[in-house]
C-alpha cells in the first residue's frame, strides 16, 4: 500500500514580513522609473533647447548639440569650432559636462550653371571668331602694302595693251596671290576725264580686263578676282594737269579678305 504526503510551503511570520518588503521596493522602482523616464527626457530637451540658442546667439551656426542626461555632446566641422562650441553650451544652467566631436562637412556634387557654361562657350567662340578676322585682316593689309609697293600699270597709249614692265609686275601679283589662297583681288580701271565719257568707260573696262587675263595666266584662279572700269568717274586727283591726269589713269589693285 502506497501512501501519499502532500506538502505546503511553510510560511512564517518573518517571510511574510520579507515578501512584503520585497514587492513594496519593486513597487516603488516601478514608480521611480515610470516618473524618470518622462522627467528626462523633458530635461534633455530644455537643455538642448537652451543650449541651441545660446550656440545661436554665439554665432556658431554650423555646431549641434545633443544631450544624454545633462551631458552635452557637441558636433562641429572643426575642431576649432567644436571647442568654441563647447565653451559656450558649458555655460548652460543644468548643463553637467560637455563632450565634442568633429564631423567633416559634407560633399556637395558641383553645380553645373548650364546658361552660364553656354555663354562662355559663346564668348569663347567669338573670340576665336575675333582673333582670326584680326589675323586675316593683319595678313591683307601686309600683302596690300606690298601691292601698293609696286610700280604703277601702264599701257600702251590708247589702249589695254600692258607694257612689258606691267606683265612683269603683275607675275608678282600672282605670286603673291599664289602664297595666300585665302585671299580675292578687285581690280579697278580708271581715266583721265578727256574724251567722252563712254569711251573713258569703255578704255577703264578693257584695261581692268587686261590685267585680269594677265593675272589667270600666270596661274591665279579667275573666281578669285574680279574686273570693273570706272571710267572718270573716280579721279585721285583732279584733272586740271596734265601730271594729275596721268595720275588718274590707273589701274589699282585691291586685296579681298
Amino acid at each position: 500500500m502506497t501512501t501519499t504526503v502532500s506538502r505546503r510551503p511553510i510560511t512564517t511570520p518573518l517571510s511574510r514580513r520579507w515578501i512584503a518588503v520585497l514587492a513594496a521596493v519593486l513597487g516603488l522602482a516601478a514608480i521611480i522609473a515610470g516618473q524618470l523616464g518622462p522627467n528626462r527626457y523633458r530635461l534633455e530637451d530644455d537643455l538642448a533647447q537652451r543650449a541651441g540658442a545660446a550656440l545661436s546667439a554665439a554665432g556658431q551656426p554650423h555646431a549641434s548639440v545633443s544631450f544624454a542626461g545633462r551631458d552635452a555632446l557637441v558636433a562641429a566641422p572643426s575642431q576649432v569650432e567644436a571647442d568654441q562650441a563647447r565653451n559656450v553650451v558649458a555655460t548652460v544652467s543644468g548643463v553637467r559636462a560637455v563632450g565634442t566631436r568633429v564631423t567633416a562637412p559634407a560633399k556637395t556634387a558641383p553645380v553645373v550653371d548650364h546658361a552660364a557654361e553656354a555663354t562662355r562657350q559663346r564668348l569663347t567662340e567669338a573670340a576665336e571668331r575675333a582673333r582670326v578676322r584680326l589675323a586675316e585682316r593683319q595678313s591683307a593689309l601686309a600683302v596690300q602694302q606690298q601691292l601698293d609697293d609696286l610700280s604703277a600699270l601702264t599701257f600702251h597709249t590708247g589702249g589695254a595693251n600692258l607694257t612689258a614692265e606691267s606683265r612683269k609686275a603683275l607675275r608678282k601679283v600672282a605670286a603673291l596671290l599664289t602664297a595666300n589662297p585665302g585671299m580675292g583681288l578687285r581690280v579697278g580701271g580708271h581715266t583721265d576725264s578727256r574724251g567722252s565719257t563712254a569711251t573713258n568707260l569703255a578704255l577703264s573696262r578693257d584695261r581692268a580686263d587686261a590685267v585680269k587675263d594677265a593675272l589667270v595666266e600666270n596661274g591665279v584662279a579667275a573666281d578669285r578676282l574680279t574686273a570693273k572700269g570706272y571710267g572718270e568717274a573716280r579721279p585721285a586727283v583732279s584733272n586740271d594737269t596734265a601730271e594729275h591726269r596721268a595720275t588718274n589713269r590707273r589701274v589699282e589693285l585691291a586685296i579681298v579678305s
